[in-house]
Parts: structure tokens; sequence; C-alpha cells
């Protein structure tokens, strides 16, 4: 028997999705092995601090990232938009990152938004959360640095950097560069962002970094106790290593995102055991709240995408057929 186109790629959708639920839940029981087998007393009251925090994370994300589609010109549903972008973050987790992006694109289109708008509304989200997350861990290393000219001087040129990427001109060439090497027309001057809009879409950011500094807090005080003065060095330590790890070639910037939280976290934790823990208690709630609400959000854009059958015309009566 045949398989007909349809049913061929609903095969291949089903393997992405075992793979991609494969690969997480093997990562996921790797990073409970890690934080349970070493000799560490954790409180678990601080612990619902860290589900709820990526909660916030997930909220701010969506919401962010719908602002900018709508300020390209979509007007599709909220609902099956936002339940989309839920779905497609199982995604990040399967090897290339490109099945993020292929999922979103997905169910998106079902719910009436144009392939190529889905494209590029998610890149401008992701070279904005990129450079937001960068430009606060580049502050939280200027405040570090404050003792150490050098040190100052080099994260004084990095933040300029940054602040000069954010520049309409500047960004929509970097943009238009990457879309070029994707084989993609560039981003038409209509559906650029003027300046106070770039400002704007960091400012929506800004509550994904002090949700991730509340998180690695949480963990951190969950096993070692921690002063709430310490919480803006998390929070630049959370927003820095989500921009690097965006760079990597590691799904969900797997390890990255752990090693330059450790880097942060050994003058204030000390122990080797208890930074393990640290940073693998925030990946555990991450990758536990990012799936559960990708399949609340894949069941919710599926119902509310599902084509309605078309009703049958009645037959007309015979006789006014042959008149």
């Amino acid at each position: 028997m045949k398989l007909t186109k349809a049913q061929i790629i609903f095969v291949i959708k089903l393997l992405v999705m075992v793979l991609v639920f494969g690969f997480v839940g093997d990562k996921l029981l790797d990073a409970w092995h890690k934080a349970g087998s070493k000799p560490v007393d954790i409180d678990w009251r601080y612990i619902p601090l860290i589900p709820l925090s990526f909660i916030g994370i997930m909220v701010t994300n969506s919401l962010t990232w719908l602002w900018l589609a709508r300020r390209m010109g979509d007007r599709s549903p909220k609902i099956p938009l936002l339940a989309a972008y839920t779905f497609s973050q199982a995604g990040k987790y399967a090897p290339g990152k490109v099945f993020l992006v292929l999922m979103r694109i997905d169910r998106t289109h079902r719910a009436g938004m144009a392939r190529e708008l889905c494209v590029l509304s998610t890149l401008l989200e992701n070279a904005m959360y990129t450079l937001s997350g960068a430009l606060v861990g580049a502050i939280a290393l200027l405040v570090d640095a404050r003792d150490h000219p050098l040190y100052l001087v080099l994260v004084g040129v990095a933040i300029a950097a940054l602040l000069t990427a954010f520049h309409p001109k500047i960004f929509f060439f970097m943009i238009n560069t990457a879309l070029k090497s994707m084989k993609r027309g560039p981003i038409p001057p209509g559906r650029r962002f003027r300046f106070r809009h770039m400002l704007s879409a960091v400012g929506m950011f800004m509550p994904v970094w002090f949700f991730g500094g509340v998180a690695l807090w949480a963990s951190v005080h969950s096993i070692h106790t921690i002063s709430w003065r310490a919480y803006p060095d998390l929070v630049g330590a959370f927003a820095l290593s989500v921009s690097l790890g965006m760079f990597s070639l590691l799904p969900g910037g797997l390890g990255v995102r752990e090693a330059i939280q450790a880097l942060f976290l050994t003058p204030i934790v000390g122990s080797p055991e208890l930074i393990v823990v640290a940073v693998a208690l925030p990946r555990v709630g991450q990758i536990l709240i990012e799936m559960t609400l990708a399949g609340i959000g894949g069941i919710v854009n599926a119902r509310m995408t599902r084509k309605k059958p078309e009703a049958s015309q009645p037959s007309a009566p015979i006789d006014s057929a042959m008149q």
C-alpha cells in the first residue's frame, strides 16, 4: 500500500517528535542523576520558584514574539499563535535547532500566519533576545570589573558595540545578511522597526532575565545560604549564559549555559558539588516546564485550527434539475 503525501509528512512529524522527546528525556534523566548522585541536602521549599520563573519566561517570550509579528503586519488569531509558539519550543532540543522553526511554521500557518512572516518574526525575536541578554550580562560584568581597569575598558567597549548593534540600520543590515545566507530576500523597508520599536522590544525582554535570576537564586539558595544582594549578579549570569548558549551547536545551549553559570557561581558557592547541583536544577525545571507547555500548546493549537468538514449541499430536486 502506497502512502499519500499527507501520510508521509505525518510520519516524518511523528518521528521528529519521538526523537525530540527521547533526546529531552535523556538529558532530563542525566541532569537529575547529576543532582541526585551528590551528597547534597536540598531545601525543597525554594524549588517551586524555579518552574514558576520559567513559566514567566515562556509567557514573556511568547508575548514579545507576538508583538514583533503584529508590528510586521500579522493579524492572525492570538491564542492559536501563542499555542504554536509554546509548542515549537520543544524543537530547540532537537539537534540542529532547525526543528523549532519548522514546527512553528507548520502550526502558525494553520492559524493563518504567512510562512515567510513566521520566519522573519522568529529571526527578529532570536536576534533581539540574544542582544538583550548580552547587554544585561555585559552590564553585570561591568559592575564586577569596576576594580580592574583593563577589564573595565574591554567590557565598556563590548557594551558600546551592543548598543550600536541596536541601531535599526546596523541591526537590519545584520538581519538581511543572515537572510541572504539563507537564500531569502531582505526585510522590506516598510517592515523594519524604528529605534523606539527596538527599545520597546528590548524592554519587553527584560522580565526574562529577572525571572531567570529568580530561578538561579532559588536553585542556589536551596543548597547554600545566599543573600538577595547577589541577585543582580545572578540576573547577569543567567542573561549572559542564555545569549552565549544561542551560539552553541548543542540543542538548547546544553552545557554552555551551565558552564557560564558555574563561572559566576564559583565565588559565591565554592564547592564543585554544590555548583553542579545549582546549575542542574534550573535546567531540569526549564525542560519540565517547556515540554509541558509544548504539549499543552500543541493540543490547543490543533483543536483551534482544526478544519471543520464542509456541510454537504442538499441535492436539487430531480424535476428542477431537468428543467
